[in-house]
């Protein structure tokens, strides 16, 4: 489907209604509750990682008000989920010299292997990881999440972004 514009995800509430449709994995639903249940203003406890995070502690989040929070203003970005090749090129990272060669342009995932605040596989209950999720902390409060799924790692050069991103940080 190529063309289309890449899922956005604006908030949780929309999150939780993409998931209901069948348009998002549970997986990913889990993973951005497991970062909002730690943000909440109201004290919850037993989950300290995203695979914990169950049917009841979602419930819980859509009723506190960081269920409906922006997450550009919250987390210094939206969450994106990839569907195609042309949504990595949307997946920019931070290198100066390759701006200043190709017009001011960021490199994207597809470019170039380049070291991220996170690159990391989405841990499974069972079996292999079907996600990769990049972050690059462009501001204050955070910056944009990109899920990434299995079908699309060896186009987004996965393995080469986390070989440089966890050595950056070894």
């Amino acid at each position: 489907m190529s063309g289309e514009i890449m899922r956005v995800i604006h908030h949780f509430h929309e999150a939780h209604q993409l998931y209901r449709q069948g348009h998002i994995p549970y997986r990913l639903l889990q993973d951005q509750s497991a970062v909002l249940i730690g943000l909440c203003q109201a004290k919850y406890q037993g989950v300290a990682e995203p695979l914990n995070v169950n049917e009841a502690d979602i419930g819980w989040l859509l009723r506190q008000p960081e269920a409906s929070m922006d997450y550009s203003e919250h987390l210094g970005g939206y969450v994106h989920i990839c569907e195609n090749e042309d949504d990595l090129k949307q997946i920019q990272g931070c290198d100066f010299e390759f701006a200043e060669t190709h017009g001011g342009h960021w490199p994207n995932v597809t470019d170039r292997p380049l070291g991220w605040d996170v690159c990391a596989y989405l841990a499974e209950p069972k079996g292999d990881p079907e996600w990769v999720m990049f972050l690059l902390c462009w501001n204050d409060a955070g910056g944009p999440v990109y899920y990434v799924p299995k079908g699309l790692w060896q186009r987004a050069r996965v393995e080469e972004h986390m070989a440089l991103t966890n050595n950056s940080w070894a």
